[in-house]
C-alpha cells in the first residue's frame, strides 16, 4: 500500500512539473513582442529586399544582439520600463554606424493568471542618424507581436 502512494506521489509531481514547463513556454511565446525591422534598397524607384553582409546591432548599454552576421531582418526588444529605446546598427564593417531611437507609449495588458502582464508598444517616432540609412518607413505602429514588420529601413546603394 505504501508503494502505491509513493508511485502516485511521483506521478503527480512529474505531472505538475510538466504542466509548469508547458505554461512557461506559452508565457515566453505570449510575452515576446519584438520590434521587427526589415532591410530594403530603393534603386531608381525599384524597391528590393536586401541582405546586409556584416550586421552588428545592439541596444545601447546592453550586450550585442547580432554580431557580424548577414541579415535582412532584425528583431529588437523594446524596454518595458522606458518610453524610448536606443539601438546601434552597423550593416557592414566598412560603413559608418547608425543609431536608431524609437519613441513609444507603453500599455500593459493581462495575459493570464500564470503569465501575468505583458507590454504592448505604440510607436510615436523613429529617429535615425542617416549615415547609411536613406529612409525610414514605419509599417506598423502597434507592437503586439513579432509577426508583423514594424519598420523598414532603406539604405543607400553602395
Amino acid at each position: 500500500m505504501k508503494s502505491i502512494y509513493q508511485i502516485l506521489l511521483t506521478v503527480f509531481i512529474f505531472a505538475g512539473i510538466a504542466a509548469c514547463e508547458n505554461e512557461t513556454k506559452v508565457c515566453d511565446q505570449t510575452l515576446r513582442n519584438d520590434y521587427h525591422i526589415h532591410f530594403s534598397r530603393d534603386s531608381a524607384g525599384i524597391i528590393r529586399d536586401t541582405i546586409m553582409p556584416k550586421v552588428t546591432a545592439f541596444a545601447l548599454g546592453r550586450d550585442s544582439i547580432y554580431k557580424s552576421q548577414p541579415l535582412k531582418d532584425l528583431f529588437f526588444q523594446l524596454s518595458p520600463v522606458a518610453d524610448s529605446s536606443l539601438f546601434y546598427l552597423k550593416v557592414d564593417s566598412a560603413l559608418v554606424a547608425d543609431t536608431l531611437k524609437i519613441r513609444y507609449q507603453r500599455q500593459q495588458h493581462f495575459i493570464s493568471p500564470g503569465c501575468g502582464f505583458g507590454t504592448y508598444f505604440n510607436i510615436d517616432t523613429v529617429i535615425a542618424t542617416m549615415h547609411t540609412i536613406n529612409r525610414v518607413v514605419i509599417n506598423n505602429k502597434s507592437v503586439t507581436s513579432s509577426n508583423d514588420t514594424h519598420l523598414t529601413l532603406f539604405f543607400f546603394n553602395q
